[in-house]
């Protein structure tokens, strides 16, 4: 792990894209790494080599059979967010965890770089936090398939509603969450205009008969 900062890390408030694009081509993973397994799996993001071409991002190290990311404090959010605006190939986004430390190097860079992606079909949220930084500012018109399992409320689906109007979904999932009937309308409200919609699942929330 890092115990100290490295040349390229930046404060973030120096952070602009410009900044990455220029050190894109000089920058050593293990430098930005916290270990030589999330510095292979950012080496097969960069070259687009990823297995499935999915990524996981959690914070622990629990067996995946897929390539992921096992984010601490350690790793440098801003360069892994940049090679994900920057994939052309990664279809499949899975989000378990999201920083909630200020200071973390690179976390507003990171949330941009997801912004920024325009090949990911299929996007997952596990964590509340990942969707109320990032669903906010979906800019992917390959977005096709959405699936939020992460304890979202009320002021969440306003945001959501928000967010829906600019997306073309076929698919969406909505489980395990703690949407009542209020909310749930809401959602419906903006799912009107998805007319390209095949199919809805929605199970495990608070919606009561009247929805």
């Amino acid at each position: 792990m890092l115990s100290r900062a490295i040349s390229l890390q930046q404060p973030e408030k120096g952070r602009q894209s410009c900044y990455y694009d220029k050190h894109a081509q000089d920058v050593k993973l293990s430098e930005i790494t916290s270990n030589s397994e999330n510095a292979t799996v950012i080496r097969k993001l960069r070259t687009n080599d990823l297995k499935e071409k999915q990524l996981i991002i959690k914070d622990d190290d629990r067996f995946e059979l897929n390539d992921y990311i096992s984010i601490n404090q350690d790793d440098d959010l801003g360069w892994l967010g940049y090679f994900i605006g920057k994939s052309e190939t990664l279809q499949k986004l899975t989000l378990c965890c999201w920083p909630d430390e200020k200071e973390r190097v690179g976390a507003a860079a990171f949330a941009e770089g997801i912004y920024r992606n325009q090949s990911i079909q299929r996007l997952e949220f596990y964590s509340s936090a990942a969707f109320q930084n990032v669903i906010s500012c979906r800019n992917n018109s390959n977005l096709t398939d959405l699936s939020l399992c992460c304890n979202i409320g009320g002021e969440d689906a306003r945001s959501l509603a928000l967010a829906l109007g600019g997306m073309s979904l076929k698919l969406f999932h909505l489980e395990h969450n703690s949407l009542d009937s209020d909310s749930f309308d809401t959602i419906i409200k903006a799912l009107i205009s998805q007319k390209q919609l095949e199919r809805l699942h929605v199970m495990f929330n608070a919606i009561d008969r009247r929805g």
